[in-house]
């Protein structure tokens, strides 16, 4: 592959040459300020928590190895480059059949492999009280080394990600032996309290899962596990801006408490994603997409995951917190693969890193993709 040149505008340090060689960047020559007419390049973007997307659902029970695949084009359009298949609670049973149909597609088909780099399992140890969302009560359950380590065997040890209540018996020594295994281990959907929150971070966890939800909806002013999960250092936030999950108010609270280093944007997506407004299902549980775009629950009681873009959520969190475009763009590149040990590349523009590049320009609140490359090579049409 011969060496390609283009010249971009790096957020917030100026205009740039890059060269790519052998699908790493070779060469990055400074030429200036920034062009108001050129266009952005970026690092690809990182979804550490996507369920599922234009009908294909990772926690359904006829998932095939096809359709994971068929999505990884529709993410590329989007920015995406890495993405974490995201299960929810559920059997064992049913668990450990889709682990092994992940990595089924793992082996059929390198673009998936390429972008996959671990998976994420959110459930089954969460609590079934007022916290729970959309996971089904009757599956969850307290954690077990002997039942995670038969689901890192059907996904041939490539579970990246755990996402647990960490008030469950048993739960600190069971986070302090995950987090050794080489797995970030995440809270949410907690009814615990805030010594629960700080005990986690103590013995290993390193971030909370979409903070601000999977909570229950009467909290304690002053004691509820959300506070503890803000004011933990230790722990990174992750955070659904759709303008659904969480108020203005609380992005920029969630954004300046965490701070630029420790603020990452997940989507949460769901397989409804793309479809048309209706009711649907997930993991044996009826929801509705409605037509603005939020999805709930078949009741209505809470939401059910989202069906936001990466691309959206980059300029969704620029607007609700008030940050810059490269600050945006750190929370969705730099701090997620930071904290995945499997991460193979920094999520930065640097010599020596992959060319997994997003080239795009700001318009108005929009986020407009030009082109996505993947180790060197355009993906997108």
């Amino acid at each position: 592959m011969p060496t390609r040149s283009f010249q971009a505008n790096l957020p917030g340090a100026g205009h740039f040459r890059l060269s790519v060689d052998q699908g790493v960047i070779c060469a990055i020559e400074p030429l200036g300020a920034e062009l108001p007419d050129a266009p952005y390049c970026s690092a690809g973007f990182v979804d550490l928590q996507l369920n599922g997307l234009a009908g294909v659902d990772f926690s359904s029970a006829t998932l095939e190895p096809d359709a994971v695949a068929s999505i990884v084009p529709i993410l590329w359009k989007t920015g995406v480059t890495s993405f974490c298949p995201t299960l929810l609670t559920n059997s064992q049973a049913a668990l450990e059949r889709n682990f092994r149909i992940l990595e089924i597609a793992r082996r059929a088909y390198r673009h998936f492999a390429r972008c996959a780099p671990c998976y994420h399992l959110e459930g089954p140890y969460l609590s079934p009280g007022p916290s729970r969302g959309v996971h089904d009560p009757a599956w969850m359950r307290p954690p077990s080394w002997s039942e995670f380590e038969k689901l890192q065997c059907a996904a041939d040890g490539n579970i990246g990600v755990l996402t647990l209540a960490p008030e469950l018996p048993g739960a600190p020594q069971f986070i302090r032996r995950v987090a050794d295994s080489g797995v970030l281990v995440a809270i949410s959907h907690t009814d615990g309290t805030g010594e629960d929150v700080h005990h986690a971070a103590e013995v290993g966890a390193g971030m909370s899962t979409h903070l601000g939800n999977g909570c229950a909806q009467m909290l304690d002013r002053h004691r509820a596990p959300f506070w503890a999960q803000l004011a933990e250092d230790r722990l990174y936030a992750s955070i659904i801006c759709d303008t659904f999950h969480l108020s203005a108010d609380l992005v920029r609270i969630i954004a300046r408490v965490k701070g630029p280093d420790r603020t990452v944007l997940v989507t949460d997506s769901v397989h409804v994603a793309g479809l048309a407004p209706g009711r649907y299902d997930i993991a044996g549980r009826a929801i509705e997409a409605l037509p603005t775009g939020q999805v709930v629950t078949a009741d209505g009681r809470c939401m059910a995951g989202s069906t936001l873009r990466m691309d959206r959520a980059v300029v969704n969190f620029m607007a609700l917190a008030g940050v810059p475009l490269d600050h945006a763009l750190q929370a969705a590149t730099v701090n997620p693969l930071r904290m995945l040990p499997c991460a193979r590349q920094m999520g930065r523009i640097a010599v020596g890193e992959p060319a997994d590049l997003v080239l795009f320009r700001l318009e108005g609140q929009h986020l407009k993709i030009e082109d996505v490359w993947l180790q060197g090579e355009t993906v997108i049409d």
